[in-house]
C-alpha cells in the first residue's frame, strides 16, 4: 500500500472532476467577478478555520487580482485556539457582526468557502450579505453538505443560499484516502482543490478583461527587482479601501 501515491491520485481525480463538471459554474463566477471589477467594486473572500487560508491565498498574491478583500478574523481562524474557533463558527449572529465591521458595498461580490456548508457563520454570512445587495459565490461540497445536518438557525446549507455554487467535489470529512488499519481517512484535499479553483477563475477573469480591452490590476512579486515599486501604485490606490492592506 502506497498511501502517498493513493493520495496524489485521489486529489488529481477530484481536480479532474471539477474541471469536467464545474466549468459552467466557474465561468459564471468569472463573469460575475468581471462585472464587479468593471463596476469598480471589490471581491470579498471569507472562510472559517482552514477555509480562511483561501482568503489569504487570493490576497496580495503574486499574479493575483488586486481588488481582493480578505475578510480575516483571528477568532475563527484557529490561531487563537482551534477549539474556540470551532465554537465561534457555530455561533449565530457572529457573521452579521463581521459584515457590519467590514461593510462591503452593495454590488460587491463575496466568495464564501465552506466544505460542509453547514455552520452558522458561513451560512448566515451568505444570508445577511445577500440582504445587503452583495452577490454570493459559494465554494462548497454538495456531497459533504448533504450528508451532515444543517447546524444553524436558518436550517439551510450554503449552497441553498448562494447565487453561484461551485461544487469542489470534496468527500465527507475532507479526507481523500481511507486507511483500513485506522478505520478513518487521511489526506485532506480541500485546500489544494479550492486553491486550484480560485486561481483558475482568476485566470479566466484576466482573459475576459483583456478581451474587453481592460488591463486588469494584478500584483507582482515583491521580492523581484521592481516589484515593490510596481505594487506601490496599488497600495496607494486601495490602502484606504481594503483594511488588511
Amino acid at each position: 500500500m502506497n498511501l502517498a501515491e493513493t493520495y496524489k491520485k485521489a486529489v488529481m481525480d477530484i481536480i479532474n472532476r471539477v474541471w469536467n463538471e464545474e466549468r459552467e459554474n466557474m465561468e459564471l463566477a468569472s463573469d460575475l467577478i468581471v462585472k464587479t471589477i468593471l463596476d469598480n467594486k471589490l471581491i470579498y473572500v471569507f472562510g472559517t478555520g482552514h477555509s480562511m487560508l483561501l482568503a489569504m491565498e487570493m490576497f496580495t498574491r503574486s499574479g493575483g487580482l488586486v481588488q481582493v478583500y480578505p475578510m480575516l478574523d483571528l477568532s475563527i481562524s484557529g490561531y487563537n485556539g482551534a477549539l474556540k474557533a470551532t465554537y465561534i463558527e457555530r455561533l449565530s449572529g457572529y457573521a452579521k457582526a463581521l459584515l457590519d465591521y467590514y461593510g462591503p458595498e452593495p454590488g460587491s461580490t463575496l466568495i464564501i468557502v465552506s466544505n460542509s456548508g453547514k455552520n452558522a457563520v458561513p451560512v448566515e454570512m451568505a444570508f445577511e450579505a445577500k440582504k445587503r445587495g452583495i452577490k454570493i459565490i459559494a465554494l462548497t461540497s454538495r456531497a459533504y453538505s448533504n450528508k451532515v445536518p444543517a447546524s444553524n438557525p436558518l436550517k439551510k446549507r450554503l449552497y441553498e443560499i448562494a447565487d453561484i455554487v461551485i461544487d469542489n467535489k470534496i468527500p465527507l470529512a475532507d479526507t481523500a484516502v481511507y486507511v483500513e488499519e485506522l478505520k478513518q481517512g487521511i489526506g485532506p484535499a480541500s485546500t489544494i482543490v479550492n486553491s486550484f479553483i480560485l486561481h483558475w477563475i482568476e485566470a479566466w477573469v484576466v482573459e475576459k478583461l483583456l478581451a474587453k480591452g481592460v488591463k486588469p490590476m494584478v500584483w507582482k512579486e515583491g521580492n523581484v527587482p521592481g516589484g515593490d515599486e510596481f505594487n506601490k501604485l496599488y497600495y496607494d490606490k486601495y490602502f484606504d479601501k481594503i483594511k488588511p492592506l
